[in-house]
């Protein structure tokens, strides 16, 4: 059975554009002349906030080389770094590989893509992620502090959050440096929309974690296809859950005929708002264009 949801009103198909929010269609990307952005891997405009070693933790493949170090911006793509040179394959060093590029680059370069006659910037994930695509998800209302100019900042900021309460959500050096990039775009008469990655998280994700904490009995537990819990009497961890597409670093969400968790899904409405409405007066202009729905079948 099909479900339908407000959240799906939303996000629904490949975009959702903030013209919807006011009952008015949404038309304008018919004539979008897109962009897209990874941005890891756009420009490198800040080497202040560039990603470290402990970065890295909880993402594939996992084990972290002691002497890990950002790859030079230009550096010969097939060319092994001292660090890689431990006899592994060339696609597990490629995987852990961070340029550092950041929120800053983009900004740097908005001009020359206007001038390009790009009208409309598409964003690959953006959220806090330990992983190079970001796909899985540490926070969702938080920009990944390495796309921020103020990482070490950014990482006590969240100490001080229930991230399950938007409440106590505040504005990270990050998230700050979002918005300006949203109003510099808007300044040049361009959109931007970004990745929503709604149907599964990152392991360091806070309510998988404090389902695995807490254990069965945990609020969080029916977010997530938890398929065995860890025994405590034996020394296996017999911990056993459903990624997306067999990937275990990407827990998927638990969804029946009626969709996500109904605590799992006003998690999800909190954070469309938050990044489609930052100000929360009921005016869209100030936040994203829309949304690129992740697997959008499957949510």
């Amino acid at each position: 059975m099909k479900f339908y949801s407000p959240l799906l009103r939303i996000l629904g198909g490949l975009l959702f554009g903030s013209g919807a929010a006011s009952g008015a269609e949404t038309t304008w990307f018919a004539d979008a002349i897109w962009y897209q952005v990874f941005p890891e891997r756009f420009r490198n405009g800040d080497l202040g906030n560039d990603p470290v070693r402990t970065s890295l933790k909880d993402t594939w493949p996992y084990q972290i080389p002691v002497d890990w170090q950002p790859s030079p911006w230009t550096s010969d793509w097939y060319r092994m770094q001292p660090w890689e040179q431990d006899g592994r394959d060339f696609y597990v060093h490629a995987q852990l590989r961070r340029y550092g590029g950041d929120l800053q680059g983009i900004l740097d370069k908005l001009d020359y893509l206007k001038d390009l006659g790009v009208n409309t910037l598409y964003l690959n994930p953006v959220f806090e992620s330990p992983s190079l695509h970001k796909y899985g998800a540490t926070l969702y209302h938080h920009i990944d502090k390495h796309f921020g100019p103020a990482p070490s900042e950014d990482l006590a900021l969240f100490a001080t959050e229930d991230p399950d309460d938007p409440t106590t959500w505040k504005w990270s050096a990050a998230d700050k440096l979002f918005l300006q990039l949203i109003r510099e775009v808007h300044r040049r008469k361009m959109r931007i929309i970004i990745d929503g990655v709604f149907n599964h998280v990152g392991i360091p994700f806070w309510a998988f974690q404090k389902a695995r904490s807490e254990g069965p009995a945990s609020r969080y537990a029916k977010w997530f296809h938890i398929e065995e819990w860890d025994d405590p009497a034996t020394p296996e961890d017999e911990f056993d859950y459903r990624g997306w597409a067999g990937v275990r670093g990407l827990p998927e969400f638990r969804k029946n005929e009626n969709g996500p968790h109904p605590e799992a899904k006003k998690h999800m409405h909190a954070i469309v708002k938050r990044w489609m409405d930052p100000n929360n007066d009921g005016d869209p202009s100030d936040g994203i264009d829309g949304w690129r729905l992740d697997v959008a079948a499957e949510v």
